[in-house]
């Protein structure tokens, strides 16, 4: 079993690793992750379905394998290159949402 968070960070901190505080951790967002915010919302997800059933797990995982690597890099690069403007608007909304500003 392995040993839990609290211990690990425990040991982290008796060996003097420092830590960002926990007050200026981004929030755990969509907004700052583009495989959610861009592939997995968006991209990805509108390709699988559009047009499509699936009748069991096994066929949407092989559309969603085939879908993955169909992604053009330029689609990869534009999610990447919105990550600056994605994190400024979690910034000034003070860690809160931030979808209306994309949408």
């Amino acid at each position: 079993m392995a040993p839990s968070t609290a211990r690990n960070t425990a040991y982290l901190r008796r060996q003097n690793v420092t830590f960002i505080e926990l007050d200026m951790w981004p929030p755990n967002s969509p907004d700052l992750n583009p495989v959610d915010y861009a592939i997995g919302g968006g991209g990805l997800q509108e390709r699988l379905y559009h047009g499509r059933r699936f009748e069991n797990v096994e066929q949407l995982k092989q559309a969603i394998g085939l879908e993955w690597r169909a992604l053009s890099q330029r689609f990869i690069d534009g999610s990447i290159n919105q990550w600056r403007r994605r994190l400024q608007a979690v910034v000034q909304e003070n860690g809160g949402h931030t979808e209306h500003k994309f949408n």
